[in-house]
């Protein structure tokens, strides 16, 4: 069916989510759209179940995770365009116009949309949704005013078409590690690969308030490096050639090398080891995507 679902994982926000709805509410959209909430937070949130209309709201905690609820919100979508959000953004009423624009185009399968941060400094980038191969890192730069094709999205601002989601396999549970590092690098890869585009569209910009609580931050540094090698690990052996392999590793072990010295912690090594490891076997395996369907959360408006 024509129109939107917008997806918007949480957890532990809503002052910041509430916002985050308030601004979609006011959307200027010819088409149909809904709202998908997936909270993770360890209570449901009544003011959330009573908004009804297209606002859909489900309270899991039968799994954590970003990815699984990636999936579980895309698994729950009526419409043919779905749209990734953070819970703690901005935007103007056309945000959702200015995703259909583009995501409605045959050849593309990923919208990758503006990004600024509102309160923090935007990252220091040249360019706009580049994968640098060779040391299998993405740059991000999505507050630049570049349109054009580009290798992957920003995990906050994004639409992928429904079929090509389910036609890439969806978003992969085993990059659920830590903050889930590259999640959205890995399936907009994958996209590519299967033969479609990633177009970045500046205009379909959100201003990111980097709330300070909530979501799925990893303070830990032995959690952090582990889910950044272990992440990474995945994306080197599933995208990159001999050659690109040999040099991203080595950039990611004097990375890793760099965090034992600031951290005078000598078993980040150990860890590393461990994570690339795993990594690597996982990277061999179809991606890991899990049929939610047979178990919703109860707590849906229809």
């Amino acid at each position: 069916m024509d129109g939107i679902s917008v997806v918007i994982p949480t957890l532990n926000r809503e002052s910041f989510l509430t916002n985050t709805i308030e601004y979609l509410s006011k959307q200027v959209f010819d088409k149909p759209y809904e709202i998908i909430i997936v909270d993770q937070s360890p209570k449901p949130n009544q003011k959330f179940e009573d908004l009804g209309n297209e606002v859909h709201y489900h309270h899991v905690t039968m799994f954590k995770g970003l990815p699984e609820a990636r999936n579980y919100g895309a698994q729950c979508a009526r419409y043919d365009y779905i749209l990734y959000l953070d819970d703690d953004i901005e935007c103007n009423e056309n945000l959702l116009a200015e995703h259909y624009k583009y995501i409605s185009q045959q050849h593309i399968g990923i919208v990758a949309g503006g990004i600024t941060e509102k309160y923090k400094e935007n990252p220091k980038s040249r360019n706009t949704g580049v994968f640098h191969f060779f040391s299998a890192t993405p740059e991000r730069g999505f507050h630049l005013m570049k349109n054009g094709y580009v290798d992957h999205a920003g995990g906050g601002n994004y639409s992928i078409k429904r079929d090509v989601f389910y036609k890439v396999g969806g978003v992969d549970e085993y990059l659920n590690v830590g903050a889930a590092l590259y999640e959205e690098t890995d399936i907009c890869l994958r996209v590519k690969k299967s033969g479609y585009k990633v177009f970045f569209n500046y205009n379909a910009h959100i201003w990111h308030l980097a709330a300070p609580t909530g979501g799925c931050r990893v303070l830990d540094i032995e959690k952090y490096i582990y889910a950044l090698v272990h992440n990474r690990s995945i994306i080197i052996h599933r995208y990159l050639n001999r050659y690109q392999r040999l040099t991203a590793y080595f950039v990611l072990v004097k990375l890793v090398l760099s965090y034992m010295l600031a951290y005078k912690n000598s078993s980040l090594f150990k860890v590393f080891r461990k994570a690339y490891t795993e990594g690597r076997q996982k990277a061999s395996m179809p991606p890991k995507v899990t049929n939610y369907r047979q178990w919703k959360s109860p707590s849906i408006n229809g």
